[in-house]
């Protein structure tokens, strides 16, 4: 299996951090396809691909997880691209 990790340090109150964070989701499903659930300040976001991401928002840092496994590995850098931008548009460059 293999990882992705970006933690992005922001400066957006808890609302605005919450705001990005369901952007970058609806972009994942939007250009992957997939489905989203929350638990408590984290969100999960689950491909039937076997593709798994947690987007975590914190005060002062964004932080995502994505797992990839065998059959999904070849679309790592695509998924972690579109984080990038998304990020990018709304917080900048790390």
């Amino acid at each position: 299996m293999s990882n992705i990790h970006i933690s992005r340090k922001h400066n957006l109150d808890h609302d605005e951090c919450l705001a990005v964070a369901e952007d970058l989701l609806d972009q994942l499903v939007s250009a992957f396809g997939g489905r989203v659930s929350r638990d408590g300040n984290c969100y999960n976001y689950r491909h039937t691909t076997g593709l798994r991401a947690v987007i975590e928002p914190k005060e002062g840092e964004l932080d995502i997880n994505v797992k990839l496994n065998l059959m999904t590995r070849s679309f790592g850098p695509q998924v972690e691209q579109q984080i990038n931008e998304v990020l990018d548009e709304h917080i900048g460059t790390a």
